[in-house]
């Protein structure tokens, strides 16, 4: 069972739309019922299909969304978002890519790994590079652009920190690739299904972990690498995500 955040439309649609056809059961993951199940039921004519909800952008929200998920074989974080000039902020006041991008996925992995058997997979992006990453600044005001790029080097970091805390699990980031989506231009080279094969790839197929593009690894920036870095955001994360260590 394959749970996808974000499954509704774009790169997580199309994933689950291959996982379904490669006979895996998927679990999609909505902002809402109305949004979801429209797109439950279509893809529900292609296999095993079961809908969740929650809006990632409020901490309590995700907490009901763990509570939601039960035993999983992987664990998919795609959901993202690309701010809108002007945005609002999350639920709990932190800069909106910050908290659906990465705040999110942290909190629904302390959560639910326990329950996750095989994998976990995180979305990096080609803008990791230009990305920052500063455990004393974390989710704070940023024009879009620059919180887009903060927020998936952020999942870079999270998927190699998140890889040494849970070594059991196969556990990593795949670069879905600069596709025609909602969050990229109309001038973007690939399209939807070549990101959703690399995601479903991550999810089901031969695939290694660490930080990917498709079938090959992707650059990671040295400085995502440090492990004390990874602690120190992870330390981080959980205080802002309101987890209790030990």
């Amino acid at each position: 069972m394959i749970a996808i955040t974000g499954s509704t439309d774009g790169i997580g649609r199309a994933a689950a739309r291959r996982l379904l056809g490669d006979g895996h059961t998927v679990v999609l993951h909505a902002r809402s019922e109305a949004r979801g199940a429209p797109v439950a039921e279509e893809l529900g004519r292609l296999g095993d299909v079961r809908l969740v909800t929650g809006d990632l952008a409020d901490l309590d929200q995700v907490r009901s969304l763990a509570g939601q998920l039960g035993e999983l074989d992987v664990l998919v974080h795609n959901a993202g978002v690309w701010p809108p000039d002007g945005a609002p902020v999350s639920a709990q006041g932190h800069e909106l890519a910050f908290a659906v991008n990465a705040l999110a996925p942290h909190l629904l992995t302390a959560l639910a790994h326990e329950r996750v058997r095989e994998r976990l997979v995180f979305l990096g992006s080609g803008m990791v590079g230009s990305g920052r990453v500063d455990p004393d600044d974390l989710g704070g005001p940023r024009e879009p652009g620059r919180a887009y790029a903060d927020s998936k080097a952020l999942d870079v970091v999270l998927s190699l920190g998140w890889a040494r805390r849970l070594p059991h699990l196969r556990v990593g980031a795949v670069d879905p690739g600069w596709v025609r989506t909602k969050l990229a231009s109309p001038g973007a080279p690939g399209d939807v299904e070549d990101g959703g094969a690399r995601v479903a790839l991550a999810a089901a197929g031969d695939w290694p972990g660490g930080y990917t593009a498709g079938r090959r690894p992707a650059r990671t920036p040295r400085a995502l690498e440090d492990p004390a870095l990874q602690d120190r955001v992870l330390a981080a994360m959980d205080r802002l995500a309101g987890i209790r260590s030990g």
